[in-house]
């Protein structure tokens, strides 16, 4: 009897487990910028930081991350993700940095991004103009743009 009760307790808390961690991965990706849970229309993260930049990736490479769907354009590049995600992760769940500055979220153009610190911002450009560009703009530099920008994310993800 006290064999069933433990296993009873294990299933339960297994449960309890699961359900807590899909029910953070749900909330987590309602804060990205997604398409069908696809992040930046899927282009493949790890390319941003290689020579070639950023590529397009498929279905035929692709890895679930937390309730975020990535593509990736080699296998190799999925693996390299896998190792490491939150290194290649787009800051700011992939809305524009530019944007995040006054904690706002735009949708980006995959195509305009930056590579700070080894961490890839992602940028609006558009009819309305070019983040990239204002981004550049500022006297201040890049860390203290991101500074800025990661208290309005961690505002926005409270």
């Amino acid at each position: 009897m006290k064999f069933l009760s433990i296993a009873f307790l294990f299933i339960l808390s297994s449960a309890f487990t699961f359900g807590a961690s899909a029910l953070q991965h749900e909330v987590r990706a309602k804060q990205f910028s997604l398409k069908k849970q696809l992040i930046l229309e899927g282009y493949d993260v790890v390319s941003y930081q290689q020579e070639s930049g950023p590529k397009k990736g498929s279905k035929a490479h692709r890895a679930d991350y937390k309730g975020v769907l990535y593509y990736f354009a080699s296998e190799a590049n999925r693996t390299t993700f896998l190792e490491d995600p939150e290194h290649y992760e787009p800051l700011y769940g992939g809305w524009c940095a530019y944007a995040m500055l006054e904690g706002g979220k735009t949708k980006v153009n995959p195509k305009s991004f930056k590579i700070v610190e080894d961490r890839l911002l992602v940028f609006y450009d558009g009819i309305l103009g070019d983040t990239l560009k204002l981004w550049n703009e500022f006297e201040e530099q890049d860390g203290a743009l991101i500074q800025k920008a990661d208290a309005a994310w961690e505002a926005i993800l409270k």
